[in-house]
């Protein structure tokens, strides 16, 4: 009975010697759920990245660039020019569309003043001819664009 007795004793140390280490396991577990924890409520609070402004100026702003303005115009012309599809306007049409590409290039709006004024009358015409077709709007920011020059 004697050896029953040291033997039990041996397994409980065993057995009590293995609790603790299960005890520090599971301590040593638990501080890195916690920084794992603290890590996800960390992310929440992070902002979102702001977008950048825009460092284009608008054309449409007061104040903008006039040839800007009268370039912008004068492409919507152009597109106009190609709906209406008569050979009438070609000439004109092929006219702005090259000086809209010398425009960008060297930002002297001269030749867009120039063309500008023909396709004024030449949208007129048509606007007298197709109504529905040339708006008058068109036709009045384009003057309006034509008279800061």
């Amino acid at each position: 009975m004697a050896k029953s007795t040291s033997e039990k004793s041996k397994t409980t140390k065993t057995e009590t010697a293995k609790k603790p280490a299960a005890k520090k396991t599971t301590a040593a577990k638990k501080p890195v759920e916690a920084k794992a924890t603290a890590a996800k409520a960390e992310t929440p609070k992070k902002a979102a990245p702001k977008k950048a402004a825009s460092t284009t100026p608008k054309a449409t702003k007061a104040g903008a660039d006039p040839g800007a303005a009268l370039a912008k115009k004068c492409e919507e012309v152009v597109a106009k020019f190609d709906k209406l599809g008569d050979s009438k306007y070609n000439e004109v049409k092929e006219k702005l569309e090259w000086c809209l590409g010398s425009y960008k290039h060297d930002k002297n709006p001269a030749g867009l003043v120039e063309y500008g004024h023909k396709a004024v009358d030449m949208l007129k015409q048509a606007r007298t001819e197709k109504p529905k077709l040339v708006s008058q709007k068109l036709v009045e920011d384009l003057e309006k664009a034509l008279a800061k020059f």
